[in-house]
């Protein structure tokens, strides 16, 4: 009976994806949005409901990222291609799609690599990327159809890239850089002066990004001794 209730949390993060999908066709761009940041918080809930009740398992892994697949892959790219990369028509198509086909290698990647990465996400988690893109619509903020597409495609690249991130689970295994945050902080006030301080709501997110970029680069010049 224990196991229903991860289950559940899972579940609803497949079903919020789906949801959004939904909404994001009849043009409810900012209830989409908030779909998929609801299933964020399913997802954050199960794998944490499922370890303290003590019923983790290979099952729940794979719902697990078929959930996340849909919700943050499918579901989040066919927000970002609604909102923002329609008007190239189906050229705005190639980098939501990639975008989504990327998603799904890098929680492949992630189920394989669970034994072996330790201490540090290796490339972006993907429910980072739709909450980016969740709040970025829900922002309201509208910028070059061309520059989104560059945007998806970067953000697609980090899923699969060997960028650390950091998983907040306790001791980093890299050593996390002061200055790597400053340079984050520094470009998000700049992005919220210079562009829309509607952005806020996005930049936790953005953020998160630009830092473990940063603190990757900072860490191959000066490894730790």
């Amino acid at each position: 009976m224990k196991k229903v209730i991860p289950c559940c949390f899972t579940s609803g993060n497949l079903i919020f994806g789906f949801i959004s999908i939904v909404l994001t066709a009849q043009g409810n761009f900012f209830w989409g949005g908030v779909c998929i940041l609801l299933a964020t918080l399913c997802d954050a809930c199960d794998g944490r409901s499922a370890r303290y009740l003590g019923v983790s398992g290979e099952f729940g892994k794979e719902l697990d990222s078929l959930s996340d697949c849909v919700s943050f892959g499918a579901a989040s790219a066919f927000l970002i291609y609604s909102y923002a990369l329609q008007d190239l028509g189906w050229i705005g198509v190639v980098p939501a799609a990639l975008y989504a086909a990327l998603g799904g290698l890098r929680l492949a990647r992630f189920n394989l690599n669970t034994t072996v990465v330790h201490g540090y996400f290796m490339g972006m988690p993907i429910p980072n990327g739709g909450c980016l893109f969740a709040t970025f619509v829900m922002s309201g903020v509208h910028i070059s159809p061309v520059l989104a597409a560059i945007i998806v495609l970067l953000v697609g690249y980090d899923l699969v890239s060997e960028i650390h991130h950091p998983d907040f689970k306790g001791q980093s295994a890299d050593v996390l850089h002061v200055p790597a945050l400053v340079v984050a902080l520094v470009l998000g006030a700049a992005a919220l002066y210079f562009v829309d301080w509607r952005l806020v709501i996005c930049m936790p997110f953005a953020l998160y990004i630009v830092f473990g970029l940063v603190n990757t680069a900072m860490n191959a010049v000066s490894p730790a001794r």
